[in-house]
């Protein structure tokens, strides 16, 4: 079931990173993939529920679909577990959504490269995730 290039492959193993490469079968026929990075790392100032209560968040279940045409299509927007809030408790901009995927509720976050930003042959998961990682600063 690997659906990830090599280049990408390599990526994660040479960083040492967790992952688990899900496949699920949408009511259309259709298949969706995606990755899951488990307990990834990032810096920021956000907070999650914990066993009910509320701590600073340095990592998350990072979750990533795998669009058809992948690499040459840009990876876009990510889902995190647990739910990730600012620290006066608000959802970061265009992070309020859940959605279950792969039997699990994820946080989505809506984020959307532009096309010069992806360049195709260049860019995969390793550029992906410093972006992700960015936007987690950010928020």
């Amino acid at each position: 079931m690997n659906f990830l290039p090599e280049d990408d492959l390599e990526f994660l193993n040479t960083k040492g990173l967790a992952f688990e490469l899900k496949t699920e079968q949408l009511p259309d026929g259709n298949v969706r993939r995606g990755i899951v990075l488990p307990a990834l790392t990032f810096d920021g100032n956000l907070q999650c529920n914990n066993n009910g209560q509320v701590t600073r968040c340095s990592s998350c279940d990072l979750m990533i679909l795998i669009l058809k045409g992948y690499p040459t299509t840009k990876l876009d927007s990510f889902y995190t577990s647990p739910r990730l809030r600012r620290l006066d408790g608000t959802d970061p901009q265009n992070a309020t959504a859940e959605e279950k995927i792969f039997g699990h509720t994820w946080q989505f976050w809506s984020r959307h490269l532009a096309d010069a930003e992806w360049r195709p042959g260049i860019d995969g998961l390793e550029t992906y995730l410093q972006y992700v990682r960015g936007e987690l600063r950010r928020a």
